[in-house]
């Protein structure tokens, strides 16, 4: 069983704007003669460290979580995790998000994306095999 966390289409268009506004904005800044390249090195590393947290806040907002028998994989955006079966201990609620989160046996909790609170009972009958 899969479950997916969509990305908003207002962030997607507030990200997008940010976008646009850092390469416009840097775009006009070198081509209007304001400053050269070379003498706004901080600048520009500001720009882009800029526009990859844009990029990567756009990426982690979205998601997907897969159950079976043989365990999780969970997808938050950047990159997939597979958890076997057999290190989940449990899946419980999370109230603070309002989904749910893998309870491992080593201790750590895993964040299930796009699995909502009321479906808990579905991801563990989904490990079970049922």
């Amino acid at each position: 069983m899969t479950w997916t966390r969509h990305r908003p289409k207002a962030l997607s268009w507030v990200l997008l704007l940010a976008f646009v506004l850092v390469i416009g904005f840097t775009i006009a800044r070198y081509v209007g003669g304001e400053v050269a390249v070379q003498n706004d090195v901080l600048g520009l590393v500001l720009r882009l460290a800029v526009l990859v947290v844009v990029v990567l806040a756009y990426l982690r907002t979205g998601g997907s979580t897969t159950a079976s028998k043989d365990g999780l994989v969970v997808h938050n955006g950047l990159r997939a995790t597979e958890v076997p079966a057999a290190l989940v201990r449990n899946i419980d609620e999370d109230a603070r998000r309002g989904g749910a989160v893998a309870m491992l046996t080593t201790g750590e909790a895993v964040e299930l994306p796009g699995v909502p609170a009321t479906d808990v009972r579905q991801v563990r009958r989904a490990l079970k095999g049922r």
